[in-house]
């Protein structure tokens, strides 16, 4: 039976009417991959299709690569965010210089007050292993994980962390991202032979049924992900 919770399209129409409309609104969603996976695709499919099909404005924080950078590389899938960030549907916040253990809180600050501004309804955080993997101990990490699950649910935005998953590893991420995880979709890299094949499953998330089923995915101009209309027969 479908929760009536209110629902927040990715953008990915298989994954929406896999999830019964899309995200639980104000969730945070973890999703993990190794290279290559498309991660970023994801993340960058449900700020751009947020804004351009269902008006909600999107904050999209960058630890990993510079804001130009990622602009030029979404407008090669044609993906204009330059021209969404002109009409302030979108805010492209680039943290690289903040990726360091004391100046963690100011990185959290901006994020608040950059969705705050903008009245986001989205916010994605690329990736949340690049902020959490600048600490040494442990103990470090587990403050920012609770400071940061706090804010995110004071926000009120559906939420996507991006997390990196090590090539051999079965961890997602540093594994501490999934305590602020309201659910989980694992993309993969696999091979069938000579051929490598990208994957998805969802793994958990809120309110939601789920079929615990691997599906094969592409990404092409303009579409983004696209999930293939059938399940793996082998997980």
């Amino acid at each position: 039976m479908r929760s009536k919770l209110r629902r927040v399209p990715t953008g990915i129409v298989q994954l929406d009417e896999m999830l019964g409309g899309g995200l639980p609104e104000g969730s945070t969603i973890l999703v993990a991959g190794g290279p290559g996976t498309g991660k970023t695709i994801l993340a960058s499919q449900f700020i751009y299709f947020g804004a351009v099909k269902y008006g909600d404005k999107g904050v999209y924080v960058t630890f990993e690569e510079g804001a130009e950078t990622f602009k030029n590389n979404m407008l090669s899938l044609g993906w204009n965010f330059e021209g969404l960030q002109e009409k302030g549907d979108v805010e492209i916040l680039d943290l690289i210089s903040l990726r360091e253990p004391e100046k963690a809180e100011v990185a959290v600050d901006e994020i608040v007050e950059a969705v705050r501004a903008l009245g986001a309804k989205r916010l994605v955080i690329d990736s949340i292993t690049a902020l959490i993997t600048v600490f040494r101990e442990a103990a470090e990490v587990r403050s920012l994980i609770s400071v940061l699950q706090k804010v995110l649910r004071g926000l009120g935005c559906t939420t996507i962390l991006t997390a990196e998953i090590p090539w051999g590893s079965k961890r997602l991420g540093t594994g501490a991202e999934e305590f602020i995880s309201d659910g989980i979709i694992m993309l993969e890299m696999i091979s069938r032979g000579s051929i490598l094949r990208r994957r998805l499953i969802v793994l958990k998330m809120r309110a939601t049924e789920i079929d615990l089923k691997y599906y094969q995915y592409d990404i092409s101009k303009n579409t983004g992900i696209n999930l293939l209309p059938y399940p793996e027969a082998e997980g």
